[in-house]
């Protein structure tokens, strides 16, 4: 009888699971909100997030570096379009039905070990913007205000700079992601 009852409750315990993750990847249930591992984590504006970035080349074992990105500041809209035209005047107006984001991030770098002596290329193509819902947004033909993000990064640098992207306008939540690394941040 004991068994019986204990057999019950599993069975009502692992069934009452499956229902409450249904619809959820398997990998973002245990994924800390803000923690910038999903887009439904995705890390608010203010947030660092840690990623790793592996160099190597042909003669040389691969070396393990740290990144630490903080989007610092998120433009949209009106306030964008008036810093692009600051510094461009001439720039492309959003696609229809569209407007655009600035995001200016904040990038350090840091070896984890020795000899640590390799240099990385940090550039704005290795983020990406995507809708709330995860759908990719194209590249924006515009060009980001100065200080724009990007550059030769060494052990102990760090570089802050904008970023542009074009967003649906109707996408109250776009969000960004940095790759290598695979890191979420949002844009909102």
């Amino acid at each position: 009888m004991k068994n019986g009852i204990a057999l019950v409750v599993v069975t009502s315990l692992t069934a009452l699971s499956v229902i409450a993750c249904k619809g959820k990847p398997a990998e973002e249930l245990g994924a800390k909100s803000g923690s910038g591992a999903y887009l439904t984590s995705a890390s608010a504006i203010g947030t660092p997030v840690s990623a790793i970035v592996e160099l190597s080349d042909l003669y040389r074992a691969p070396e393990t570096y740290d990144a630490k990105i903080t989007v610092l500041e998120v433009l949209r809209g009106a306030p964008a379009m008036n810093l692009l035209a600051k510094t461009d005047p001439a720039y492309a107006p959003a696609p229809n039905g569209c407007e655009y984001v600035l995001a200016r991030i904040r990038f350090e770098f840091a070896a984890r070990g020795a000899p640590g002596d390799k240099t990385w290329e940090l550039t704005g193509s290795q983020f990406s913007a995507f809708s709330g819902k995860g759908e990719p947004y194209a590249d924006t033909p515009v060009v980001p205000p100065e200080p724009v993000l990007g550059g030769a990064l060494r052990s102990g640098n760090s570089r802050q700079g904008w970023l542009a992207f074009a967003v649906a306008r109707e996408d109250k939540k776009p969000v960004m992601t940095f790759s290598p690394g695979n890191i979420w941040f949002r844009l909102f």
